[in-house]
């Protein structure tokens, strides 16, 4: 490569760098969008504090039934539920009709057999609470029956009192893997499709205030309309990925004091791929949002003009929540998850159940290749219709330069 080709790159970059650094200062210095992320780590915490107590209420026990010699436990249980929340006693005929009572759901918990070593069964969880209060009771009983039997015998007592417990059976355990990874899944998507429709219509807006206010005259003048439609999408991107990482580090130590989800096995997996999916959304959806925001000459038209693409992110989040988190390993998942357009919202939610990486790396590959025709698409339309005042520009008219 010659020298004057060096320099004219260089050039080229320093140009491109200019305007991204322009548009990034510009945000870092704004309190709108100081406060804008300041909103955003609020929603997350919000949104990670109902998600704990969803899952507390969703383990806590309710209706405890007992069977024969143990329904002397109920009363005590009973006086105990202030520290354990609601929780109603029934006694229950026998066993067999305890047992089909908490397999369809109408008993939480069945107590049976010897008050002094119970059996306990649970459909899916037990409570930790209602277990250790179990426990203390069984130990009460068991040390009034020493005191009975032996008096105040230390060594008995220590003995016989030691060995009481309970013993849980769970007939379906619950799978706290998979509601964790649907717990990532839903914060992902939401993020991911609310950040992209933020910082792509600020690209927008941004293209359509300088043509307003005509300063895209005087840009163009010193810089190409490539260049300056690439300044301005790397820019507020690097803006959006710092409020991005911002939130993520927030969302970890969220995740660490809450233990809503395991780390590392889900969190940190699932943030740096967010982070990247970010990355690869904002590049296709800003490049056209920003020609959309070239075909309109006020501020106030951006909305109308950029409403299909808005759409299509809209589409990409339902179909998450619809198709891709009730089940993330089916057909229909794969399938959209790989389609470019859907890919930036609907893959990093299955990233979260596990994609397998070459369904991962296929996604990437697409959407790059998409990436790359929308560049294409993007630049003519905005070299077209980015200096042509008054009116909105047809985008045939854009595309063919008339």
């Amino acid at each position: 490569m010659s020298a004057p080709e060096n320099r004219q790159d260089l050039a080229s970059f320093r140009s491109v760098y200019l305007v991204a650094r322009r548009e990034f200062v510009i945000r870092l210095r704004s309190r709108v969008y100081r406060i804008g992320t300041a909103l955003m780590v609020l929603l997350l915490i919000g949104y990670v504090v109902l998600q704990t107590r969803a899952l507390n209420n969703r383990t806590s026990v309710t209706t405890v039934g007992f069977t024969s010699s143990a329904q002397i436990l109920a009363q005590p249980l009973k006086g105990a539920a202030r520290g354990l929340g609601q929780i109603t006693i029934q006694h229950i005929a026998s066993q067999a009709v305890g047992e089909r009572l908490v397999r369809s759901g109408h008993l939480d918990v069945l107590v049976s057999g010897s008050p002094l070593s119970p059996k306990v069964l649970a459909k899916s969880q037990l409570n930790t609470a209602l277990q250790a209060s179990l426990t203390g009771l069984v130990k009460q009983e068991s040390l009034a029956a020493q005191l009975a039997a032996h008096g105040l015998n230390p060594r008995a007592l220590a003995t016989a009192v030691s060995g009481a417990s309970i013993h849980v059976h769970i007939l379906t355990p619950a799978s706290p893997q998979r509601t964790q990874q649907a717990i990532m899944g839903v914060i992902v998507a939401i993020v991911l499709s609310i950040s992209l429709q933020i910082y792509g219509i600020q690209v927008a807006q941004g293209v359509a205030e300088e043509k307003e206010s005509r300063i895209v005259e005087i840009l163009l003048a010193t810089v190409r309309p490539g260049q300056l439609l690439a300044g301005k999408v790397v820019g507020i991107g690097l803006f959006g990925l710092l409020q991005l990482v911002i939130i993520g580090a927030v969302g970890l130590i969220l995740i660490v004091r809450t233990h809503v989800v395991s780390i590392p096995a889900v969190g940190a997996g699932v943030i740096a791929g967010g982070l990247l999916w970010f990355v690869l959304g904002f590049a296709l959806y800003a490049v056209l949002l920003a020609a959309a925001g070239s075909l309109v000459s006020r501020v106030q038209d951006v909305q109308l003009a950029s409403l299909p693409i808005i759409m299509a992110l809209s589409v990409a989040y339902v179909v998450s929540l619809v198709v891709v988190l009730p089940d993330p390993s089916s057909l229909a998942s794969t399938v959209v998850s790989l389609v470019p357009f859907l890919a930036p919202v609907a893959m990093p939610a299955r990233m979260a159940a596990g994609a397998p990486e070459w369904q991962v790396g296929l996604a990437v590959v697409l959407t790059l290749a998409t990436i790359g025709a929308a560049i294409w698409l993007a630049s003519r339309i905005y070299a077209n219709a980015v200096l042509r005042m008054g009116v909105r520009v047809a985008l045939s008219e854009a595309l063919h330069g008339r």
